[in-house]
């Protein structure tokens, strides 16, 4: 490690800021691990809700080491704190300190967030920051120690067998015997052409070191190769069967499986590793159409993620076509939010209005207390996750006459405008999907089936994930590109056991039935399931398919039900791969 020569009063305040920066990051680092490290422990021990807790522990973690870095940091520097010349010394002298580090970009992320909660997000300047460039050094295998290899073979079931050797747990297999059976039916299923081949089977794996703990399983994660084809990436998928035996429920092979895998509504991963960094790089190689951002964020490492977006984003600004410009999303414009895009860009970018339409009854910090509900919830892959800017620069030449003129018109309070560039003091930042109310519009009969099923099961699981999302018109779901329905609107989210779920009153006179608006007494949390249908107003299709698979959701003994069981201590079963996907277990079970 390089050491600075320290000449002067202020150059000995940067190298301490600096260095206690450091030491608040590593403190952080060591914390952040401590929680990840019991993830085994809590799914062994199908500590279900003791899983949630982690979780919402974990996020913590990070704001509250950056808290403790700003007294420290603002004790040492004193009178020095607003000095900028100070700070650009202290960044120097800390790209020195971490310029060995195993993860270097997270720590510099960190710096950033300290000077951030000091200096104000408006004052920052790649000057004093750690922003635009990064290199990434490639994976060193015998450094890093990421991921291992297993001896070629041609025996399928052995190099199986091998794999699940190389994973401990202190509990049992179910029937291991029939899992391996099992998994050795899908790869072969998968490489449908090894039944035709001349050649040999010879067969190389190739696998992460570390589990990959989420809600209830755990993931092995890896390549297989047949003979002298492409890696295929895969996931085995491990359930504990709450009687002291786990087994495989599933493998998830190739790109498009794991990139669901690891989607944008699903919660974090906890990956016991102490180089998330040289980890992000591996499943870069699985998972070559995931941005490094998507992956940072997958493993829960969330404000490192939103500096590589950023990143991304002024790379994507640059290669943008000259004549393409920002302009609103697809979709009804909303009440509480200003929503824009590019044609081509696959990220929409949400702004608080300054005043909301009516009927719309919510303030702006109860809005923004919505969203962080969402960020600590268990999204059951069907929340959209969010990334929260605050002073996000955008160039200003991008954004045509009229977006400009109703952006300050809408939402004047997070707008600035300086120089060249249009800067939003606040922004939620979320994945782009076509808005189901628009999609049903087009798709075909079988489409409409799909999708009418995927939207009843997605309010379902929200429900049984303790998420009501509040208002479920159409036009507040979208659908990506698997098909899959996801809530993305949440300024009236909340907690289902916070509803109160009732029977309409049957009127009892000519007047109550005639009334225009409801003759009983409503409070704020009553919700009346029968009156759902209304969510389907002109598409009677929809809602005839809609009500095949998911009438339950027009009763409120359903909703109730929920409620009982999730203050019983229910945790739901979330599973990334469809019911069809799962292995049979009839032959032990």
């Amino acid at each position: 490690m390089t050491q600075l020569q320290i000449t002067s009063l202020e150059q000995g305040v940067s190298a301490k800021v600096a260095r206690s920066i450091l030491a608040s990051f590593e403190a952080m680092f060591a914390e952040f691990l401590n929680i990840t490290l019991g993830a085994q422990a809590r799914f062994e021990q199908a500590q279900w809700q003791g899983v949630q807790q982690a979780m919402r522990d974990r996020l913590k973690v990070y704001e509250a080491k950056v808290a403790v870095a700003k007294i420290a940091v603002s004790t040492i520097a004193f009178d020095c704190l607003d000095d900028s010349k100070m700070w650009h010394q202290a960044k120097r002298y800390y790209a020195q300190l971490v310029s060995e580090h195993d993860n270097d970009a997270i720590s510099q992320t960190f710096f950033n967030s300290v000077f951030g909660s000091i200096r104000g997000h408006n004052k920052i300047r790649d000057v004093h920051l750690f922003i635009l460039k990064r290199q990434y050094r490639p994976l060193n295998r015998s450094r890093d120690a990421i991921e291992s290899t297993l001896p070629a073979s041609s025996n399928l079931t052995q190099t199986l067998t091998l794999l699940l050797q190389q994973f401990h747990f202190r509990l049992p297999y179910e029937d291991s015997v029939r899992d391996i059976h099992l998994l050795n039916d899908a790869v072969i299923e998968h490489f449908q052409h090894a039944y035709f081949s001349e050649v040999t089977p010879h067969w190389c794996m190739q696998y992460g070191n570390s589990l990959f703990f989420r809600n209830k399983a755990a993931y092995i994660i890896g390549t297989l190769q047949y003979l002298d084809g492409a890696p295929i990436p895969f996931a085995i998928a491990l359930l504990n069967n709450e009687e002291g035996e786990i087994f495989i429920d599933s493998i998830m092979l190739g790109d498009a499986q794991l990139s669901m895998l690891f989607g944008f509504a699903r919660t974090y991963f906890m990956v016991d590793t102490d180089k998330p960094q040289a980890y992000v790089e591996y499943l870069s190689r699985l998972l070559p159409n995931k941005e490094r951002f998507e992956l940072f964020n997958a493993i829960g490492f969330i404000k490192h993620a939103k500096t590589e977006f950023y990143r991304f984003k002024v790379d994507s600004t640059r290669k943008m076509p000259a004549d393409e410009y920002y302009c609103n999303a697809a979709g009804i414009k909303g009440m509480v939010m200003t929503v824009f895009t590019t044609e081509h860009s696959d990220y929409v970018y949400k702004v608080i209005r300054d005043k909301f339409v009516a009927p719309k009854q919510i303030t702006r910090q109860q809005v923004m207390e919505k969203y962080d509900f969402v960020k600590n919830a268990d999204r059951v892959g069907r929340l959209v996750d969010t990334h929260e800017f605050r002073y996000l620069a955008f160039d200003l030449s991008r954004f045509s006459p009229s977006l400009l003129a109703q952006l300050q018109h809408d939402a004047g309070q997070s707008v600035v405008i300086s120089g060249n560039a249009l800067i939003l003091k606040h922004v939620y930042v979320e994945r782009k999907m076509t808005p189901l109310n628009l999609y049903i519009q087009w798709a075909s009969n079988l489409e409409l089936a799909q999708v009418m099923y995927e939207y009843g099961l997605a309010i379902k699981e929200l429900a049984a994930a303790n998420i009501f999302p509040g208002d479920m018109l159409m036009k507040n779901f979208g659908v990506t590109r698997w098909g899959r329905v996801v809530f993305y609107d949440y300024d009236e989210i909340c907690p289902l056991t916070e509803c109160h779920f009732r029977t309409l009153p049957v009127p009892n006179n000519q007047y109550q039935r005639l009334a225009e608006a409801p003759w009983f007494l409503i409070d704020d949390n009553d919700i009346f399931p029968e009156q759902f249908p209304v969510f389907f107003t002109g598409h009677p299709a929809a809602k005839q398919l809609f009500e095949r698979y998911h009438a339950d959701l027009y009763t409120p003994e359903f909703w109730i039900n929920i409620q009982h069981s999730i203050n019983q201590g229910a945790i739901a079963d979330v599973f990334p791969y469809k019911q069809t996907a799962r292995f049979s277990r009839k032959d032990t079970v």
